[in-house]
């Protein structure tokens, strides 16, 4: 999987001309684009009212920028749900390309909804994402389940490990198997891939999908297994499922990001509809440098992202910044006119 940067790669902080070994990451929430409701489907009809066009600027100027995809995609989805239950997602191939066209390069499906469409639903997405210029990791597949996955940015390689601790019914015997783990395997069955990943790679990052949905803090395990991947050589720790911002924790030079809630949803109530971009920038040494732009979920005139300059994104940088810094995760964002920043931090230090 390659990445060609498209755009003059700036640090977290927004000074400009970096070097060319520093990498710039951008990451965003949950995205869906619909779901079976009673008597059919209910569409974001993204095509027609481009969702993601006032962040695009902060996805499009990072050398990778990645999210959750919480939903299977396919040309033409059935009219109803066959499981008889509004909590299946699914979206056109139209919808999933207003993602490219914002500037995300990845999606992660390792998640909960990733059999919503069934079997021809798991078969579809990874190629209707293809075709959008999207990268897929934790696609499921026959074996291994859980895998590192290569990305190319800048010409350096980084590791990926997608894996959900969630999933909407039982494995079946013979499917294509979801890069999933029970918490308390959790930290068992990654921490070796990171340490593989990290004797070839020049970044590891896991992306994991986990936790409890609406939950302002992440669970002791989620804590202890994201320390235990860093402590094996991780450099970022993405999450997402809780469907709400949690707070984001520097460990040891590494940038923890416990949930970054919904990016793109129909549930738009007050605190699932808080949201932004996380942009990290990484150095040739390894060191990271992080800032949080703050964004709303509309839903007006169709479900969009609204970025949240100056004081309009008050409450979102007060959430983020208050649950950082609460016990046990102890780290200091500060307020930079728009944005949270987090100073520069290197490998091995706290």
């Amino acid at each position: 999987m390659i990445f060609v940067a498209v755009a003059a790669c700036r640090s977290a902080s927004g000074d400009a001309a970096i070097a060319p070994e520093t990498i710039t990451f951008a990451f965003g929430g949950d995205v869906m684009f619909g779901r079976f409701i009673e008597g059919g489907f209910s569409p974001i009809e993204a095509e027609k009212h481009p969702p993601f066009d006032t962040v695009a600027p902060l996805l499009q100027a990072a050398d990778l920028a990645l999210v959750n995809l919480e939903t299977p995609v396919m040309a033409e989805p059935p009219p109803t749900s066959a499981w008889g239950t509004r909590m299946r997602f699914v979206a056109t191939p139209d919808r999933l390309a207003t993602l490219a066209a914002a500037g995300v390069d990845v999606v992660s499906l390792a998640n909960n909804h990733h059999y919503d469409l069934r079997t021809a639903g798991v078969a579809e997405t990874p190629g209707h994402c293809a075709s959008a210029g999207l990268t897929v990791i934790g696609a499921a597949r026959t074996e291994p389940a859980l895998r590192v996955e290569t990305l190319t940015a800048r010409g350096r390689r980084i590791g990926a490990i997608a894996v959900s601790t969630v999933r909407n019914g039982d494995q079946r015997e013979g499917e294509p198997l979801l890069p999933h783990a029970m918490p308390r395997d959790l930290a068992r069955a990654v921490t070796p891939l990171v340490t593989a990943a990290s004797a070839d790679h020049d970044l590891v990052m896991v992306v994991v999908h986990w936790g409890i949905e609406y939950a302002d803090a992440p669970s002791k395990w989620q804590i202890d297994a994201a320390h235990a991947f860093v402590d094996a050589g991780a450099d970022l720790v993405i999450g997402s499922h809780p469907h709400v911002l949690q707070g984001i924790e520097r460990y040891k030079g590494a940038l923890i990001a416990y949930s970054l809630g919904n990016f793109l949803f129909d549930n738009t109530v007050v605190t699932p509809r808080q949201t932004g971009v996380l942009t990290v920038t990484v150095d040739g040494a390894g060191c990271q440098n992080a800032r949080f732009s703050p964004a709303f979920v509309s839903r007006y005139p169709e479900h969009h992202v609204v970025a949240a300059p100056g004081k309009r994104g008050r409450i979102v940088r007060d959430r983020v910044r208050t649950l950082s810094a609460a016990r046990p995760l102890r780290t200091t964002w500060v307020d930079d006119g728009d944005a949270l920043i987090l100073a520069s931090a290197c490998p091995g230090k706290p």
